[in-house]
């Protein structure tokens, strides 16, 4: 599809009354979701939502107070001067912020972080699929050279809000992962959202965005069937979360993706039907 949709997509977002946030609810206080270390970022003790609010492992979800800086003009780059809140660590049941015992720790935290941003920063899909990463890096952070750590680290946790195309939805439920403790089923597993810049790309072009178990429950109409009507369709679909480095996949680039930079978690999901972005949440 040509440029031009996309940016026409996002020049609606400007004017549009959409909501700013995901729906209200409060992390930790239900469903074995928790806290516990970590911090809420540069908005910690301010009570602002989707901030840590204390040692009892609650968390205020996202609202429409939760800004989204430059929906109606992305930036093209990244900054590195954006603010990247430091992750928390939670649990999900028995499985603890780091997943499985030996597995990569710190990778793993941030993918199931459930602490939520101050702001989102509105980027390009160029701007995201264009981040640089050290291709020779092994399949765990853990052990990187300082080197290749310093090269994601002016990115990496960093809140986005990104727009494009998706060209398939692969829940993982048959598929154990070490962030999961290697759990099975819907309830306990992620989905790899692929996502394009343009209408009309192939997958092995995309970059992928993820919903996971710890935030999937506080959303009841996130399930992958709620995004099959725009699959492989020419209907917008924009996501906010934090960006995140994930060395595992190095064997799907140039079949499902063509980077390693993803965003994950995500906490919201918008889709763009019928001249209005309506929230997967519901309207």
């Amino acid at each position: 599809m040509p440029r031009r949709r996309r940016t026409a997509a996002w020049g609606a977002a400007g004017v549009l009354p959409v909501a700013l946030g995901i729906a209200a609810s409060t992390f930790g206080a239900t469903a074995g979701v928790g806290g516990g270390g970590g911090g809420g970022g540069s908005a910690a003790g301010t009570g602002a939502p989707g901030v840590e609010v204390g040692a009892a492992t609650s968390f205020i979800a996202a609202t429409d107070a939760i800004p989204r800086l430059g929906l109606s003009s992305p930036a093209v780059e990244v900054e590195q001067s954006w603010e990247k809140p430091v992750p928390n660590k939670s649990r999900l049941g028995d499985c603890g912020w780091y997943g499985s015992e030996g597995a990569d720790k710190e990778t793993n935290r941030r993918k199931n972080r459930t602490d939520l941003p101050p702001t989102y920063h509105a980027i390009t899909f160029d701007a995201l699929a264009g981040l640089e990463w050290p291709r020779e890096a092994k399949t765990r952070r853990d052990k990187w050279t300082k080197a290749q750590l310093d090269e994601i680290r002016p990115y990496e946790g960093i809140a986005v809000t990104v727009t494009g195309f998706v060209v398939a939805v692969r829940p993982q439920k048959n598929n154990q992962e070490s962030t999961n403790c290697n759990s099975t089923g819907e309830a306990n597993t992620d989905w790899h959202v692929a996502l394009v810049g343009e209408f009309g790309d192939k997958e092995p072009t995309a970059v992928v965005v993820e919903p996971t178990p710890r935030i999937k429950r506080r959303h009841p109409n996130w399930d992958p069937d709620s995004l099959k009507p725009v699959v492989g369709k020419p209907d917008s679909v924009r996501v906010s979360g934090y960006l995140l480095l994930d060395p595992v996949h190095k064997n799907h680039l140039g079949k499902y993706r063509q980077t390693l930079w993803e965003v994950h978690p995500i906490h919201r999901i918008e889709l763009f039907q019928n001249g209005r972005w309506r929230d997967l949440d519901g309207d």
